[in-house]
């Protein structure tokens, strides 16, 4: 098998059609690239060149390994950049729950990259409660959680305001009406986030809170999917402002104000209290502060 000085000698014979110039380029003796190209045409069994009296010819042969070389010189270099890298990049871990998710954390991750172009960022998107978990798991540095975090080792900072909204499709009684009460959702159908959702869980405390049970039809994490059931009219939903914009300014859905009930929320920043907080960790954090 050919090395990788070997392929770089031919790939530079090709180049100069010369093996007294490649020699001067790569800086070793002409005798050496000749002993090198001929040891390469014994490995294969084939001819590289042709040989004429001013220049090399390269033969269909040498083309072939040309390609193949030039590949495996350039696969090479990368790793060979990447691992000098290695410890100038700084890894990030960052969580996010399903609504950062659907709408905010590409652009964070985007102005990220380009204002730290050395943090090494993974996103990892889940709800709520799997995000708490893997972060007291040491699976993730920092995370931006739309619910409220149980675990006393995981500190958490109210950092962006958000509201949730009750939504209907445009056929349900509900859309002719400017206001519905808290009572009006006694006996309606919903359609719910998944156990978990830090959305669900602070519409369940509302609800408990006013005595009014939920009567859930389906449960689901897709956000899309919750839209869809809604604008089909097979229940109400509660999602974050952000999640239901475009589909309200096409009318697909409708929301409803509930009278004299609060749904504004905070998204939160989270890190576990007993672990060193990175500088990429402190980057990340002020552009989420900055938003």
């Amino acid at each position: 098998m050919a090395t990788l000085k070997q392929l770089k000698t031919f790939i530079a014979v090709a180049e100069y059609k010369k093996m007294n110039e490649a020699a001067k380029r790569l800086y070793i003796s002409q005798p050496t690239v000749s002993q090198i190209i001929l040891d390469l045409e014994n490995e294969y069994q084939t001819k590289l060149f042709e040989r004429f009296p001013r220049e090399l010819k390269i033969t269909p042969a040498g083309l072939l390994l040309l390609n193949s070389a030039r590949d495996i010189v350039a696969s090479h270099e990368r790793l060979e950049q990447s691992m000098k890298n290695i410890h100038s990049l700084r890894p990030l871990r960052i969580g996010a729950t399903l609504t950062i998710g659907n709408t905010m954390i590409g652009g964070i991750l985007e102005t990220m990259q380009k204002q730290f172009p050395d943090i090494d960022a993974t996103g990892y998107v889940d709800n709520t409660k799997i995000i708490e978990q893997r972060m007291i798991q040491n699976e993730l540095d920092i995370a931006l959680v739309e619910g409220i975090i149980i675990r006393e080792e995981i500190v958490t900072e109210p950092v962006i305001e958000d509201s949730l909204c009750l939504i209907c499709g445009p056929r349900h009684p509900f859309s002719k009406r400017d206001f519905v009460s808290v009572e009006d959702l006694r006996h309606q159908d919903f359609i719910m986030r998944e156990k978990g959702s830090g959305t669900r869980a602070i519409f369940e405390t509302i609800m408990r809170t006013c005595h009014i049970p939920i009567h859930i039809k389906w449960e689901c994490s897709s956000r899309s999917a919750i839209v869809d059931a809604v604008r089909h009219n097979l229940g109400l939903a509660v999602l974050s402002k952000r999640c239901i914009s475009e589909y309200e300014e096409k009318g697909e859905i409708i929301t409803c104000p509930v009278e004299n009930v609060s749904m504004k929320r905070f998204f939160y920043l989270c890190h576990c209290q007993d672990r060193p907080i990175t500088s990429q960790m402190r980057d990340f954090a002020a552009i989420v502060k900055s938003l």
